[in-house]
């Protein structure tokens, strides 16, 4: 058994406490982007980062690059981490919410003007999610319409959250904005009495909710694409299956069963096989992340222990009634990927079957028509072995003739034509006889 060195075991150890929660307080405006990464973005964008600290007086980051970074400053923090094929980025400005008895200032437009837009635009990575997360301290009883106000439409989800300790108003939607391109998808996450540290897992589980929803989407426009390709395979598999099935009904019909060229239907089989396992290739990644993300998106939504609002929709119902079907078709699109590859598998069996069949009823026609043959060549050969056998008895009466030629055949009770005429059969059957006895012997050699 291979020996596991220290430093990987201290690794293990460190892992679960390598991306500990922020201790947060109340009055907080969160700005949260993601990035798509691929070989080296990692290592580009930390060195990215560490300019941009450096430009805002912040300690350096170590040369090596991190998964999980925290920056604390006194009027912004920066959480940024690396997972796999992406990369949070979490701006938060403490303090920055005008909080008034008769009005909040929430989402005030005017702040983008702050954030540090050619940052984040040259960020190493492919963008796909700004979130505009807004905390403040209240406990008013917040009804639909005035949740409207601030998320521009009224299809969104609130809760109450973390067992009475916040309520959780979420948009999933982007804003009018247009911030990067896109917009921001608006949270409001009204604190009540929530710890510094529950204040800051609350945060953080709204973030990753919110990464995590739209990362198991990305593989559905995968799946509506290869969708298409899906159907004409099908139908290919279809076509090639019922004419084999058709041939195959003839055949039952007929007395002399005959089997058609199946090399075009077996080369068509041939490319509908690799066309599946190039799609299933393409798509295997991204479906498989697809659903251990909407696993993650449905553990923090049951980690928010939401309590139902009056008139609002809570986020797990929400994301249930928009979320799961887009889940489904993928879950769908998988199972019917594998099996259109069973049946393209069967297919082939089929044809290749069908296939050997007609080559055995090539081989038995061929056979028949050899024994038709060898039994035509046996008896060519048996009537040749009798005119040889009688052209052996005319010569050997022909030899014989010649020897008797000098007797004097006056002082026999025969002539000599009566002689040569009674050697005939007696010399006749002896060279059939030894014919039969030379034959025997031949059959027994085989």
């Amino acid at each position: 058994m291979k020996k596991i060195s220290t430093n990987k075991i201290s690794s293990f150890k460190d892992e679960l406490h390598a991306r500990p929660y922020i201790k947060l307080e109340n009055n907080l405006r969160t700005f949260h982007f993601a990035y798509l990464i691929k070989d080296n973005d990692e290592n580009k964008a930390w060195n990215y980062l560490d300019k941009f600290l450096r430009k805002l007086n912040f300690q350096g980051l170590p040369n090596k690059a991190s998964k999980f970074w925290v920056a604390e400053g006194k009027d912004l923090t920066i959480r940024y981490e690396c997972h796999t094929e992406f990369i949070s980025l979490t701006l938060i400005y403490p303090n920055k919410i005008e909080i008034n008895k008769d009005k909040t200032n929430l989402f005030d437009i005017k702040f983008l003007n702050i954030l540090p837009i050619n940052f984040l635009k040259n960020f190493p990575g492919q963008h796909f999610l700004s979130s505009w997360i807004e905390m403040a301290p209240s406990s008013h009883n917040f009804k639909p319409l005035e949740i409207e106000k601030y998320f521009y439409h009224d299809n969104f989800a609130g809760s109450n959250v973390a067992e009475d300790g916040a309520n959780v108003f979420m948009s999933f939607k982007s804003d009018r904005t247009d911030f990067l391109g896109t917009g921001f998808r608006r949270v409001f996450i009204q604190n009540k009495a929530l710890r510094t540290r529950r204040t800051g897992r609350l945060l953080q589980r709204i973030v990753e909710l919110e990464t995590y929803q739209v990362l198991s989407l990305l593989g559905l426009t995968q799946v509506r694409d290869e969708s298409f390709n899906l159907s004409e395979l099908e139908q290919q598999i279809t076509e090639i299956t019922k004419s084999v099935s058709q041939t195959a009904k003839k055949n039952l019909d007929k007395k002399s069963i005959t089997y058609p060229d199946y090399q075009k239907d077996l080369n068509e089989l041939s490319y509908v096989v690799a066309k599946i396992e190039e799609i299933s290739s393409s798509t295997n990644y991204r479906l498989s992340a697809t659903f251990a993300y909407y696993k993650l998106v449905e553990q923090r939504v049951k980690d928010l222990r939401e309590i139902r609002l009056d008139s609002f929709q809570t986020n797990d119902e929400f994301l249930s009634r928009r979320l799961q079907p887009a889940i489904r078709t993928c879950e769908a699109f998988s199972r019917r990927l594998e099996s259109l590859a069973n049946r393209a598998q069967r297919a082939d069996n089929l044809v290749r079957t069908q296939i050997e069949m007609g080559v055995q009823i090539q081989n038995k026609n061929l056979l028949e028509s050899m024994e038709v043959r060898a039994r035509a060549q046996l008896r060519l050969q048996e009537t040749v072995e009798s005119l040889s056998i009688i052209a052996m008895t005319y010569y050997i009466i022909g030899l014989i003739s010649t020897l008797i030629d000098p007797l004097n055949f006056k002082k026999f009770f025969v002539s000599k034509d009566i002689f040569l005429a009674l050697c005939v059969p007696i010399i006749l059957i002896i060279i059939w006889f030894i014919a039969k006895m030379v034959r025997k012997k031949i059959n027994k050699i085989k």
